[in-house]
């Protein structure tokens, strides 16, 4: 797994979370993990408009892109620049 450059790429950053790390977690129960299985294959993949539920949801929490990366909008997150 990344962490995401852009909010336009959480979506894809979950999604290969999901892919490629929740069925070998060895942090994740395994009750959890049988729930996980049962959801994915019980969903529809490709929802319209899931990307951009992504991006609205990141930016309703005060999450922006930047140069430098996401960051929070009101830069409480924001580290000082190494020089």
């Amino acid at each position: 797994s990344t962490f995401p450059s852009s909010l336009n790429r959480i979506y894809q950053s979950l999604t290969m979370m999901i892919r490629d790390h929740f069925e070998i977690c060895p942090a994740m129960p395994s009750e959890l993990k049988a729930k996980y299985k049962d959801l994915r294959a019980n969903t529809s993949q490709g929802i319209d408009g899931s990307k951009q539920y992504w991006v609205d949801s990141a930016k309703k929490l005060g999450l922006v892109d930047t140069d430098r990366g996401i960051f929070c909008k009101d830069r409480r997150h924001f580290a000082p620049t190494q020089t």
